[in-house]
């Protein structure tokens, strides 16, 4: 469950929603990888992406079942 006191970061808020842009409207669900690469197209370091989506899906944001990531809510 998401916390609500836990405000996101700058990165993560442009992150989460460049995610629920892309994916979604159109999937439920999507790769590690392709999140790494979207946001890599926002200038993030492949390991600060690694580290965004650590702390989204730490956050509550996202969840992930059988290795694929899901957006909770919008953002």
């Amino acid at each position: 469950m998401r916390n609500q006191r836990t405000p996101l970061s700058h990165t993560e808020q442009a992150a989460l929603e460049r995610l629920y842009e892309d994916y979604k409207p159109v999937a439920g669900s999507f790769s590690r990888a392709v999140a790494v690469t979207a946001l890599t197209e926002l200038d993030c370091e492949p390991s600060v992406a690694h580290s965004v989506l650590d702390r989204l899906l730490s956050k509550g944001y996202l969840y992930a079942v059988d290795g694929d990531l899901h957006i909770t809510d919008s953002p």
